[in-house]
């Protein structure tokens, strides 16, 4: 009988309650470990049936074979190899390709994905300490062995190479008429040989060393990328921020540090385009591995790792224990992100951001001091409001099993304690207005009011009726989302307020690394200065009547009255009926006082 995988009682309340150590991890990453076996087998079998596999490789089996004598020779090797992110990433990709499930990308031919077998293959053989000879492509240029490095082979005018070994000293790789040896070295670089740099997160307890990966094609799982090696100069600035975060990340105890540091495996810096806000994700077909835009400070670093990894803890649990039932069949709301989530994605927000609380909690109680101490109490307060509501909409919606039931609970009981924590009331002000803004700009970009009463709504308004009673109903209907500044303009107020006033002088010098360069109405609503915003927002819909960010910050700097109900109630209708009204004369009313007239209805 075949043993399952079982995940102790202990194990399972620790993570539900947001933590997890080191040995709930290693529970959870042995079920990693058999699933990225068994996906492996079936990509052999498919491959192994397929009419374009394997091209000029050999069999698919052939490569199993070869990962299996490996496995048998040194065991560790080879789950050191299966728990290598890229090799999981290239799994999934691959299987949903093999299985018409992906569309094919002309640049990378069927054959030659799955020839990427042969070259795992190798590398366990490598690691194993085995000696072997296996035909493997070329590709980008080289030879990318997983967990290893990078073989430079672009003298070589050949499309396959065999890699051979006869003890540790005879080491190479033949291609076409060339040979290259492989340096009996692999962690170091050597001529023509680029090794996967480590990451050195030094502590006494709980040290961190994940792999930086700037050369492997399944390192950004989001898309396969050729090699593109940092600058030694890069690779340091790289170390020092790791360096400075993972003590940070070290010394809280909420989120146990040693947890966090065995689900990094691999980091890997993407060069997206700039945005406001710092960028990082994870994945469950990539297990241990985070992609991360270049850090902005040691302390959002920090964040992001905690963050990651708590979103790599809940993917290998849901792997082992089903908490939803369905889950991915409705989107709702959530606070943290621009487009709507379904509810699994909620689960997986709610726990990722549990962990980042955590983090700030414990940053604001060690540097009370200012401004550091103001940024983390914002961080806190933000984050804690955010949780509550995804909370609240898992228990209205989801269909929990009765271990998802527990783990909600887990959730509920550590949130509690921290919503009773008293916040100075900058920050929380400061938390709360980001919030409001986030929620007014979901509902204007993705919430549809019928159109019909819409323009029952419009016609009152140019009759100079009173507005009809009852509001129209909605329809979700998803859309593009327009970036807003103003969460990114109070973290910089709060952290850096000498930056803050150089940016209150001339805005448009300032991108905050955003795609919309801040206003001077958000400025001045970041500085607290609301009578000179709301002119700001009010001349900016004159001149750009659907620039949603500014409609948004006309709610949050209007005073109490009917004007401001009506925006922050029902934000998507006002702005229906601008543009319904403004599409038949072309230049519309004024926002205000629209919004005054539905506020004042009966």
């Amino acid at each position: 009988m075949v043993p399952h995988h079982r995940l102790s009682a202990a194990c399972f309340d620790q993570l539900a309650h947001g933590t997890g150590d080191a040995a709930a991890v290693a529970e959870l990453r042995a079920g990693q470990r058999s699933r990225l076996m068994l996906l492996l087998r079936a990509l052999t079998e498919i491959a192994s049936a397929h009419p374009r596999i394997p091209g000029p490789l050999p069999a698919p089996r052939e490569a199993w074979n070869l990962l299996i004598r490996a496995e048998r020779h040194n065991p560790s090797s080879v789950e050191r190899l299966l728990l290598h992110p890229q090799v999981g990433a290239w799994l999934s990709r691959c299987l949903r390709r093999l299985r018409g499930i992906a569309e094919e990308a002309e640049e990378v031919p069927l054959w030659l994905e799955t020839g990427h077998l042969h070259t795992v293959a190798a590398s366990a053989a490598l690691l194993a300490g085995i000696d072997f000879r296996i035909r493997v492509a070329v590709r980008d240029g080289g030879i990318m062995l997983p967990a290893l490095g990078f073989l430079d082979l672009a003298r070589c005018d050949s499309r396959i190479a065999e890699i051979s070994t006869d003890g540790e000293e005879d080491r190479a790789v033949l291609a076409g008429s060339h040979t290259v040896p492989l340096p009996s070295d692999l962690t170091q670089d050597a001529q023509g040989w680029y090794a996967l740099r480590r990451l050195h997160g030094p502590h006494p307890e709980h040290p961190c060393a994940p792999y930086l990966d700037d050369i492997d094609p399944y390192r950004d799982f989001l898309r396969p990328s050729p090699p593109e090696r940092l600058s030694e100069p890069e690779a340091q600035q790289w170390q020092e921020y790791f360096r400075s975060a993972w003590r940070l990340v070290a010394e809280q105890t909420t989120v146990d540090p040693a947890g966090v540091a065995d689900c990094l495996i691999s980091v890997v810096p993407v060069r997206y385009p700039a945005r406001a806000e710092p960028f990082s994700a994870s994945s469950p077909e990539a297990y241990g591995c985070v992609l991360l835009n270049s850090p902005a400070d040691s302390a959002t670093l920090a964040a992001s790792l905690v963050h990651e990894a708590q979103h790599i803890k809940l993917s290998a649990l849901l792997d082992l224990v089903p908490l939803l039932r369905g889950g991915m069949e409705e989107v709702h709301y959530a606070p943290w992100r621009a487009d709507p989530r379904p509810l699994r994605g909620l689960l997986h927000g709610v726990y990722a951001f549990l962990g980042v609380a955590a983090f700030w909690q414990a940053r604001r109680h060690a540097v009370p001091s200012e401004p550091i101490g103001r940024a983390a109490d914002f961080e806190f307060a933000l984050r804690r409001a955010q949780i509550s509501r995804g909370l609240r909409t898992l228990r209205a919606h989801a269909e929990l099993t009765p271990m998802g039931d527990r783990f909600l609970r887990g959730l509920e009981n550590s949130l509690a304690d921290w919503l009773a924590e008293p916040v100075p009331e900058g920050p929380l002000r400061a938390a709360d207005g980001v919030n409001l803004d986030h929620r007014l700009l979901y509902r204007m970009h993705h919430l549809r009011p019928d159109r019909d009463r819409i323009g029952q709504w419009a016609h009152a308004w140019r009759l100079g009726q009173p507005p009809p009673g009852a509001l129209p109903t909605t329809v979700l209907r998803a859309a593009r989302t327009a970036v807003a500044t103003r969460p990114a303009l109070i973290r910089l107020r709060l952290r850096d307020p000498a930056g803050f006033a150089r940016l209150r002088e001339e805005p448009k010098a300032h991108p905050l690394g955003g795609a919309r360069t801040p206003i001077q109405a958000d400025v001045d609503w970041a500085a607290g200065h609301t009578e000179d915003a709301l002119r700001g927002y009010r001349d900016q819909l004159a001149a750009h009547p659907d620039d949603l960010p500014a409609w948004a910050g006309l709610a949050l700097t209007l005073p109490v009255g009917p004007a401001r109900e009506a925006l922050l109630g029902c934000p998507e209708v006002v702005l229906s009926v601008h543009r319904a009204l403004r599409a038949e004369d072309g230049g519309g009313p004024d926002p205000v006082a629209l919004a005054h007239w539905i506020g004042s209805r009966p």
